[in-house]
């Protein structure tokens, strides 16, 4: 058996320094968050040395790796510092102070501890943030970008609808079908056992997927257009409204930045007109949806988030400045839970993480936390969009369309979800970040300390035109 656990090490160095030397590093982020979302913990776990690993973590070290490797080689662009990357600085100094000034290993039953918080939802995410911020960029490179997401999506898409229909013989990895896995069994959760974050992929996916269409020739036109309904029907079965509004902004969002003219303004008025409808017409339908759980459970799910909101504002009213401690709501909140001020059931939240990402981040942080997370996705949110509406070549416009749109799906977890737990929903957002402030720096929409080298395809396309 040593043997060969030593055969498969030495055959996995010879392909990792090769794949490492020459491999793309993009794509590299793309196949880390298909590992991250298909092939974690519930997929695979094993010991090592007395340190538990999975496949997903595996390749996390295997991309920063491989990043200062080719940086080493002259492969990866480090771009110069940018007022953004101060703003990530402040919220990160932030975060680890109040995530190691509070006791942060007195875990209650059933907390996550604030390390593992601060590693899955922001250490790692950062990580490829960086490595994202620092690549060269090009149109054959995005376009593979734009494809694998495709593909990826097309696949997530595929598992969603077996689970809408209950067929879950046909799902793999297995462990979806299990019930006692993950949340929201039911539903369309897909690898990540959980709706939300799924529905922040097949969102982001299906974005991905209409660029795509927007760039592709017309003999694959139609092809690419016929993969949209799968995922509006994963969507669909996601039974998530969050999932939904995110899916309805972001698909506007690109209508309105990759379309004009009479075509933009019929589908965008169509779509206004239907999403009126189905919240006029279906409005009770909507607010007591029937998931895995009772129509009555639904509806208290519903009313807890006045519970939250109330808490949360009572906790940031005593501490507002620095708030109650990175991961710490769950241990903090259960003093106020006795207020008989107020006509809620506040002890219904009692065994509950919080279920507002902006909220959380200001009982937690407080406000010297929460704005420079505001003001960090308020920039990221910036740099699409100025980049969707800038004279840069198309695919660049496509990554700041992918941009805008991506920020618009988190919001709209946020409000009704902490996303930030498990490290799926930042790594997508924190690499289409990066991806974004490269572009705007090296296309001149944010200011610059030094002069930038632009893109390879840059030169050829302004001598195409001229």
């Amino acid at each position: 058996m040593t043997a060969i656990v030593a055969i498969f090490v030495l055959v996995g160095l010879v392909w990792g320094t090769i794949l490492a030397t020459r491999g793309n590093l993009l794509l590299a982020c793309v196949g880390l968050l298909f590992a991250t979302a298909v092939t974690g913990v519930y997929f695979l776990q094993f010991d090592l040395g007395g340190i538990t690993l999975s496949i997903d973590r595996l390749a996390i070290v295997g991309l920063v790796a491989t990043f200062v490797l080719q940086w080493k080689m002259g492969k990866v662009e480090i771009r110069p510092w940018m007022t953004l990357d101060t703003v990530i600085a402040i919220f990160f100094g932030v975060l680890f102070f109040n995530t190691f000034t509070h006791d942060f290993r007195n875990i209650e039953p059933g907390q996550v501890p604030p390390v593992q918080h601060l590693i899955n939802g922001y250490l790692i995410p950062l990580a490829v943030y960086i490595v994202a911020r620092n690549l060269k960029y090009d149109e054959k490179q995005i376009d593979w970008f734009l494809m694998a997401m495709t593909a990826f999506g097309v696949y997530l898409a595929a598992i969603g609808i077996m689970e809408g229909l209950g067929l879950y013989g046909f799902v793999f990895p297995r462990y979806i079908a299990d019930p006692k896995v993950g949340l929201h069994f039911g539903r369309a959760r897909g690898p990540m056992v959980q709706s939300v974050s799924y529905g922040v992929y097949l969102c982001a996916c299906l974005l991905t997927t209409c660029l795509l269409w927007t760039r592709a020739s017309n003999k694959w036109k139609w092809f690419v257009f016929s993969l949209i309904p799968l995922f509006l029907a994963a969507i669909f079965f996601t039974k998530t409204r969050t999932v939904w509004a995110g899916c309805g902004v972001s698909l506007m969002a690109g209508i309105f930045l990759a379309m004009q003219g009479r075509t933009r303004t019929v589908l965008l008025t169509g779509m206004v007109a239907c999403g009126l409808l189905a919240v006029v017409a279906k409005s009770d339908a909507i607010m007591g949806l029937q998931r895995e759980g009772s129509v009555q459970d639904t509806r208290r799910s519903v009313s807890m988030r006045a519970s939250f909101t109330y808490v949360s504002w009572e906790m940031f009213v005593d501490r507002p400045i620095l708030g109650h401690g990175f991961s710490q709501f769950k241990k903090a909140k259960l003093p106020y839970l006795a207020d008989r001020n107020v006509d809620l059931v506040l002890e219904s939240i009692r065994d509950y993480d919080h279920h507002n990402t902006f909220l959380s981040v200001l009982c937690d942080l407080g406000l010297m936390g929460l704005i420079p997370f505001l003001l960090m996705y308020g920039m990221w949110f910036r740099n699409g969009w100025r980049q969707a509406r800038s004279n840069s070549p198309d695919w660049a416009k496509a990554v700041g369309t992918l941009g805008v749109g991506v920020v618009l799906i988190a919001a709209c977890q946020m409000v009704g979800h902490e996303i930030t737990f498990m490290p799926y929903d930042h790594l997508l957002i924190f690499l289409v970040a990066g991806m974004n402030a490269a572009l705007a720096y090296d296309f001149g929409l944010v200011k610059r300390i030094q002069p930038a080298t632009p893109p390879t395809a840059w030169p050829r396309q302004a001598a195409a035109r001229g």
